[in-house]
């Protein structure tokens, strides 16, 4: 059996999506590393409605993480 798919990034549109080439999520890793940025699918692991959100770089991770904290 395959293993399930990884990507939670529902940007299909987007090139660098697993779903538009066979080299997995490298694509996006290597976009992200060179502007700075977390992919989305680590936002996403934290909640998934990313709804307003329009900075991906650490800092901006970093905020997302301290609203939707848990407890």
């Amino acid at each position: 059996m395959p293993p399930k798919p990884i990507c939670t990034c529902r940007d299909t549109n987007c090139p660098n999506h697993p779903a538009n080439h066979s080299e997995g999520c490298d694509r996006c890793i290597v976009k992200c590393q060179a502007r700075g940025e977390i992919p989305s699918c680590f936002f996403r692991q934290v909640h998934d409605d990313l709804t307003g959100v329009d900075d991906f770089t650490f800092e901006g991770f970093a905020r997302f993480v301290a609203a939707h904290k848990q407890g």
